[in-house]
């Protein structure tokens, strides 16, 4: 338990499960005495396990982050699925700290910073965050004159929206070195990362320390 820490309130219920608040004291980023909180919402996913969704928030200035947790015991893997109608879409995707994430055919790879985030979504919202982010950096480019860029930045969206209406195929993949990501759906494949495609793959805000594991930067 971090030093400050208080829990405020356990709440369980049969279809949400375990959902706690806590309080972490003051906020590092604004100073607000008190105001940084944690969010942990324990529950399951059905052919997957239990997870825990843990999101830090603060009260006073709205900073936020979010990360996810396994609780099983689960080996570095590396998730593949190739999406090629609407229903694929569906495929579940469980998104932690340290996982990088894929889309082949558009040349994106989303991989892990300092400031990461887990989440859990679907490819389709995979596709929508891709998607506001193409549109932001976007404008940013035709303010600078770079009609490439612009050019490029058009071709993926037109391609993105080809992939939602079931037109076109797009392979998926996520790998995380800490086991805490994966693909849920019929048609995902999974095998265990080599010792080489780790060493490559980045921990996000996640260090190893030695003689002490893992630890969060």
């Amino acid at each position: 338990m971090v030093e400050g820490e208080k829990k405020e309130k356990v709440d369980v219920n049969p279809e949400l499960g375990e959902v706690q608040v806590i309080s972490l004291g003051d906020c590092p980023i604004c100073g607000g005495k008190g105001t940084l909180k944690a969010i942990q919402h324990i529950h399951e996913i059905p052919y997957f396990g239990k997870v825990v969704e843990s999101t830090i928030y603060c009260e006073r200035c709205g900073y936020r982050n979010a990360d996810i947790m396994i609780l099983e015991d689960r080996p570095p893997k590396l998730y593949t699925v190739r999406v090629e109608s609407e229903k694929d879409l569906f495929t579940r995707v469980v998104r932690s700290k340290s996982g990088t994430i894929e889309l082949e055919e558009i040349g994106v790879k989303i991989e892990p910073g300092p400031a990461a985030e887990g989440f859990i979504t679907n490819v389709e919202g995979v596709l929508e965050r891709v998607r506001e982010t193409l549109l932001m950096a976007r404008e940013f480019r035709k303010q600078e004159g770079d009609e490439e860029a612009v050019k490029n930045a058009d071709e993926i969206l037109e391609y993105i929206e080809e992939v939602k209406e079931g037109k076109k195929p797009l392979t998926v993949r996520i790998a995380d070195p800490l086991g805490n990501s994966a693909l849920i759906g019929e048609k995902v494949k999974s095998r265990l990362l080599t010792e080489e495609e780790i060493k490559r793959l980045s921990l996000g805000p996640y260090k190893l320390v030695p003689g002490r594991g893992l630890d969060e930067g």
